[in-house]
């Protein structure tokens, strides 16, 4: 499984980024690429404790074997529910500031911790920085792909 914390799956991860372009389409969902951009910083922001988004209070998300699961063996479903603090309906900011910001968090990210506790993530609950980094690179993993990238 991927990580972010882990500088060959960060790096392809940003080629990927870099080959997206503002007229690329879904192809499943309804945020635009500007909008998954924003959805993606906001989700990695979260993993540096800087953007706090409600308990889902799903406990069965947060224990092993679901959680785990999840996290190193299943793919995301296309149309996964997501926190409402994380749906775009719009945004203001361009498609190179969106993705020039989730670029530098997503570094940010790479570099930076990588042991020991992490925060609270809204459906899984605790996490340590290894969880972050995968569930962080997993995650953006899906919405490129959702993108064709």
């Amino acid at each position: 499984m991927g990580s972010i914390l882990n500088e060959a799956d960060r790096t392809a991860l940003t080629n990927r980024l870099r080959s997206l372009s503002p007229s690329a389409t879904a192809r499943w969902g309804s945020m635009d690429v500007t909008g998954m951009l924003k959805h993606l910083r906001l989700a990695a922001l979260m993993n540096v404790d800087e953007y706090r988004v409600p308990s889902a209070n799903k406990r069965a998300f947060q224990v092993f074997p679901l959680k785990h699961l999840i996290l190193y063996v299943f793919p995301f479903p296309k149309g996964a529910p997501t926190a409402p603090m994380l749906k775009i309906e719009s945004t203001t900011s361009s498609f190179e500031e969106e993705r020039t910001a989730l670029l530098e968090i997503l570094e940010r990210i790479g570099t930076g911790l990588s042991e020991g506790a992490g925060p609270a993530h809204p459906l899984f609950g605790p996490l340590t920085w290894r969880e972050w980094g995968v569930a962080t690179y997993k995650h953006t993993d899906h919405h490129l792909k959702q993108f064709g990238a």
